[in-house]
């Protein structure tokens, strides 16, 4: 009876062992959280993975806090600005917040940085000049044309030319006076590059309309607008455009333009 008894308590435990070890509820501490394994979860939700620190996963979680509800890649028209309104939100016309920035710098937070470059074509979509401005650093931005008929000789490095926001308005001004229903499409909306170190803003655009409207004393011919480019933005941890590199084609009205200035 003895053994008997002793081997039924042996079962016993044995058998609650064993539910534990197959089946145990979560250890949480202050810092750290394990995983949860059960007998019944599928073979993919029970690998064992490394006990991650509560306060690393935090962090992490706010440097990617990248929750804005469109997807720059995916639209056909330039985004508006975000509304200055949302708390979480860092608009291209003020300097950002001391975290944000930091997660700038860490080569997070990318779409803040497209976010500047929708800005900008938001501009030219809406003849907003003050808009565009604001778009770029106010020390200036280097401008790379490089389908220009003047840069045709010159090497990428000559090609650059260091500008002035007002000058960068001004000619946006005098391409919309000569194109007043100019609107602009992305074949593929503004990206930034990868890597923690890229600042460059990718986007494949073009602009429909017509040459209706007289600018630089050269009145129009009623010719279609069917230009298109590549281009490419370096946006600064302030959320400011310090460089552009074009690839495009040109309106009928600047081929004149540049006729009349020889």
């Amino acid at each position: 009876m003895i053994m008997i008894a002793k081997s039924a308590l042996f079962t016993t435990a044995l058998l609650a062992s064993t539910q534990r070890a197959l089946s145990f509820s979560p250890i949480i501490t202050h810092t750290t959280v394990y995983p949860v394994i059960t007998a019944t979860s599928p073979a993919s939700s029970r690998a064992i993975s490394t006990p991650t620190s509560t306060s690393t996963t935090t962090l992490h979680a706010l440097l990617n806090n990248n929750n804005h509800n469109d997807d720059p890649h995916l639209q056909t028209r330039p985004l508006p600005p975000p509304s200055s309104s949302t708390p979480t939100t860092t608009t291209s016309s003020s300097p950002p917040a001391i975290f944000q920035k930091i997660r700038l710098r860490l080569g997070f937070a990318k779409h803040l940085r497209e976010r500047v470059v929708h800005k900008y074509f938001h501009g030219v979509d809406t003849k907003n000049i003050s808009q565009i401005i604001e778009c770029f650093h106010s020390e200036g931005a280097v401008i790379r044309d490089i389908c220009s008929l003047s840069n045709r000789d010159a090497s990428y490095e000559d090609v650059g030319k260091l500008v002035t926001p007002d000058f960068l308005g001004e000619r946006c001004r005098e391409f919309l006076a000569a194109h007043p229903d100019a609107k602009v499409m992305f074949h593929h909306g503004p990206t930034c590059g990868r890597g923690r170190n890229n600042k460059w803003v990718y986007a494949h655009w073009y602009e429909t309309g017509s040459w209706s409207g007289t600018s630089q004393g050269i009145d129009p011919d009623g010719s279609p607008l069917t230009v298109q480019g590549q281009t490419r933005f370096l946006v600064d941890d302030d959320l400011k455009i310090k460089e552009i590199v074009i690839t495009r084609t040109f309106s009928r009205w600047e081929e004149m333009l540049l006729l009349k200035g020889k």
